[in-house]
């Protein structure tokens, strides 16, 4: 079966639970990582030294000569987020694309910083910030790769920010400069900032999507599809095939285990899941930002398949 929600498991999703809308989040300062070929404008370092004219030592520069000072400029930000409860917006400049960020590898060649690879980086970064991570990837290539940063267990930021479409550096710089001048304002809103950063880049937006609202969509949609009758007989197919390798049950035990499996995982595993993503079992206080009601959802998927 399509991928594509039918029209009725599209009006079940928006009739679910959802995670509160994005609250305040706590930023303290800017912690910059460039990561160019010698033979381009520093753009990180003209934002960096914009940033502290206007708000002295509120940024922090590093540049980078291949991934591997990437890593160790986002594990320096964790150590002094944890250390003096710093909580950074993390400004990636780079080149970028789907399959993550590319730079130089201090050889005279290329190298990639794969999102998969990066990823458990930004989460280490997030816990230290007690799940207040925003993450400005300022890569030429737009927003769509920053999205592939899914997995768990911890979440890899609170909001991704990046372009939607290809940029000239000149017009991402000047989006930049609006971003950050905009997140100086008094209580600021992300989505003015955006809006603001969208003018100065010209013909592309600064797009911005909260954690909670990809993780949310990406699970329900699983769940939505799981009891459809196709995918329950590819997971029980599945099943079987793997007890009858194990060969350590008859086809009648095998047969009453796979006609007990239920439609949907029990819902205090799903609510761990959600719970560790966002940091709730760590500071409970997160619930106000990021709660969701895992067992309604699944009580109430359940029921609607049933009818």
């Amino acid at each position: 079966m399509d991928d594509e929600l039918t029209t009725a498991e599209q009006k079940l999703l928006e009739a679910l639970p959802a995670p509160p809308e994005l609250v305040e989040i706590h930023v303290s300062n800017v912690w910059i990582v460039e990561w160019l070929p010698s033979n381009e404008t520093r753009t990180g370092r003209m934002l960096h030294d914009w940033m502290n004219e206007r708000r002295q030592g509120w940024s922090a520069y590093f540049s980078c000569n291949n991934k591997n000072d990437v890593v160790a400029a986002i594990s320096a930000a964790t150590e002094r987020a944890r250390n003096d409860k710093l909580r950074p917006v993390l400004h990636l400049e780079s080149h970028g694309g789907d399959m993550g960020l590319q730079g130089p590898n201090g050889s005279g060649g290329t190298e990639m910083l794969t999102w998969d690879e990066l990823t458990e980086h930004l989460q280490a970064l997030n816990v230290a910030t007690g799940c207040n991570l925003v993450v400005v990837v300022a890569a030429c290539t737009g927003f769509a790769g920053i999205k592939a940063l899914q997995r768990g267990p911890r979440a890899p930021a609170v909001v991704l920010v990046g372009p939607d479409a290809v940029v000239m550096p000149r017009n991402l710089l000047a989006g930049a400069k609006e971003f950050y001048r905009r997140f100086m304002d008094e209580n600021p809103r992300l989505s003015d900032i955006a809006e603001s950063a969208s003018r100065e880049a010209g013909k592309v937006n600064f797009e911005w999507e909260p954690f909670a609202i990809l993780a949310y969509e990406a699970l329900i949609e699983s769940l939505v599809r799981s009891v459809r009758p196709a995918e329950r007989a590819k997971r029980v197919q599945r099943m079987r095939e793997q007890m009858l390798v194990e060969a350590r049950l008859t086809n009648a035990e095998i047969q009453a285990q796979l006609g007990a499996i239920p439609y949907l995982p029990p819902w205090p595993v799903l609510q761990q899941t959600w719970d560790e993503l966002f940091m709730i079992d760590i500071d409970p206080e997160n619930w106000k930002r990021f709660g969701l009601d895992l067992r309604a959802i699944v009580e109430r998927i359940s029921s609607t398949e049933r009818k």
